[in-house]
Parts: structure tokens; C-alpha cells; sequence
């Protein structure tokens, strides 16, 4: 199925909606969600290619964090479109707080982490990086196991899917 850009990062979102719906969060109250981001001076990011050889690395100027709901957090990788392109190149990792982090402290809906936030990563979504780069209305969005560790220094996150395929990004600001 192939999905118009503006619909293909609600697509992502509703799938990764389900797959955190059996986790058990709870839903946050009035101005406990929202958002963080900051611009990247380093951002390597490694996905993979089917089945042939890895891609090289591709790059990221943006990270943006989404909390929605209490415990669950979203790490977005993002290089936005230029003048010649339309959509933005992101993949994102979500998941669950690990056990000793804190969800960001939000008031209408600007959000500061509460450094270090590590995350076990549940899912992975990806839209014009990897394979199919060409393809950039596509969004794909799959199960996978891994781990995001962020400070306000450096931000880390890598996951394997249930088939091997592996994502990898290291940035700082």
C-alpha cells in the first residue's frame, strides 16, 4: 500500500499506537506530554537493505522526543526536506522507559528530559532512509528489540528486528 506523504507519518503513528497499547502506560494529564527537540551537529545513522550490502551511513540534522503517554517515548532522527524535497527523512525508535528513567517534565507541551533517559526500544519506523531511499512517500514501521541511550551530550540508539535487520544511530548536539 502505498500512502500519500502527509498520511504516511500518521500512518506510522497509529501503528506504533498499537503495538504500545499492551504495554499498560497510562495516559498523561493535562500538560504531561508534548515535546523536545535540538539540532544536531553530528548525526550518523546506519539502516539496513534487505539483502544486499548495508547502505552507507546517511546523516540527520534534528532530534525530536514525543511523549504521549506516561513511560512511553518516541526518538525521532530527523534530516528535513529541502527546497527540492517535500518530506522529511526520519527513523524513529520507540518504546518504554527503562527502569530508573523519568518521563520529561512537560508544561503545555514543551517538554525537558530528565537526563539520562535510556529506552527499551519496542519499534522502529523509518521513512525515506535504507533501502527504497527513492520511495520517499513510504513509511515503514516493524517489531524490533533494542535500546536508546541519551544525555545532553551524546544520543545513542540501536535495535534488531526480528529478522536481523539492524538500525544504528550515534549523534550529538
Amino acid at each position: 500500500m502505498k500512502l500519500r506523504p502527509g498520511l504516511a507519518g500518521l500512518a506510522l503513528l497509529v501503528v506504533l499506537g498499537v503495538l504500545w497499547a499492551p504495554l499498560g502506560a497510562r495516559e498523561l494529564s493535562g500538560d504531561d506530554f508534548g515535546r523536545w527537540e535540538r539540532p544536531l551537529r553530528r548525526c550518523r545513522v546506519i539502516t539496513p537493505s534487505g539483502t544486499g550490502p548495508v547502505p552507507p551511513p546517511a546523516s540527520c540534522r534534528l532530534l525530536r522526543l514525543d511523549q504521549q503517554m506516561e513511560g512511553l517515548l518516541s526518538v525521532r532522527f530527523l534530516q528535513p526536506g529541502g527546497d527540492h524535497s517535500f518530506l522529511d527523512r526520519q527513523l524513529v525508535f520507540a518504546g518504554v522507559l527503562a527502569e530508573g528513567s523519568a518521563a520529561m517534565a512537560c508544561h503545555r507541551s514543551r517538554c525537558e528530559p530528565r537526563w539520562p533517559v535510556r529506552l527499551r526500544v519496542s519499534a522502529v519506523g523509518q521513512a525515506g532512509f535504507g533501502d527504497g531511499e527513492a520511495a520517499l512517500g513510504l513509511t515503514r514501521a516493524e517489531l524490533a528489540s533494542g535500546q536508546c541511550l541519551l544525555d545532553d551530550r551524546s544520543f545513542r540508539c540501536e535495535a534488531t528486528g526480528p529478522e536481523g535487520r539492524q538500525w544504528r544511530v550515534e549523534a550529538a548536539p
